[in-house]
């Protein structure tokens, strides 16, 4: 028998070293949080370099928001309460509720601007809901004294259901606390919380409307959400103090990107 094919021949010597492995290469992002800037700088990367449209990240992020609505409302017999913006986070407002239709969930969209005409990728969205013969109601129509704690859900005679689960796609991460919430949308987040009180279930777009994504700092008619869904990363807002108390769970979507996508289109952290 030859040497090199003796099992109990060493085989780190010399004379036949262990061949040199290839580095390592960590898959886990090495940035933990993104600012507002570094998402607009991503969204840019995506579109431009990458050549992924716009409405195809939107179609992913309804798509996770829908998932996490589908699971918090558990039966489909629980009404659906969209509450869309005029920007892209009511746009994936909008792609969750057609998904959610389509599911055959009662859904209704409440427009929190409207009167205001929705253009580019978020009003093609709106138009496709519309078309689909989902309810677009301005959100001050909105009247929670009109739930009914329990009734609208029975899994089974021991579990009782929630009035209905509200989908929080007003204001994403443009909010910032050095300009207050405009008494409109003061008025509609009341409301929310009122019918948050009540029993339904809040599930937030990315981050709450009215938690600023920088600073986590709050206005104090901020959305309190029982689960936020944001996408890539977590804001910086939501991972922190006032911020991360009112984002509830937090759910973390990539688009269809790789885990690691915000350390490629940025670069490392500094």
């Amino acid at each position: 028998m030859k040497q090199p094919d003796n099992p109990f021949w060493p085989q780190k010597s010399i004379l036949h070293p262990v061949p040199p492995r290839e580095p390592y290469v960590p898959v886990r992002c090495v940035r933990s949080t993104l600012t507002r800037e570094e998402q607009r700088a991503i969204d840019r990367v995506i579109v431009k370099k990458y050549q992924i449209p716009l409405n195809v990240l939107m179609e992913h992020a309804g798509l996770a928001v829908a998932d996490i609505s589908s699971y918090v409302a558990g039966a489909t017999t629980t009404p659906i309460h969209i509450f869309a913006g005029r920007g892209n986070n009511g746009g994936d407002a909008y792609v969750c509720a057609r998904l959610m239709h389509s599911r055959g969930f009662s859904v209704t969209v409440w427009d929190c601007f409207p009167g205001v005409e929705h253009t580019g990728v978020v009003g093609v969205m709106r138009e496709a809901a519309g078309l689909l013969g989902i309810r677009i109601l301005p959100a001050e129509e909105f009247d929670a004294q009109k739930l009914r704690s329990g009734v609208s859900r029975m899994i089974d005679e021991k579990v009782s259901g929630i009035p209905c689960v509200i989908v929080d796609g007003i204001i994403g991460t443009g909010y910032e606390f050095t300009r207050p919430l405009p008494p409109s949308l003061q008025k509609i987040t009341k409301k929310i919380e009122e019918a948050h009180i009540r029993g339904a279930r809040v599930v937030s777009i990315d981050i709450p409307t009215g938690v600023d994504s920088d600073t986590a700092e709050a206005d104090p008619y901020a959305v309190a959400a029982d689960c936020t869904v944001t996408f890539i990363l977590p804001k910086f807002g939501i991972t922190r103090g006032k911020g991360r108390e009112l984002s509830g769970q937090i759910r973390i979507f990539p688009l269809g990107l790789p885990v690691n996508f915000a350390d490629v289109a940025l670069g490392p952290p500094r």
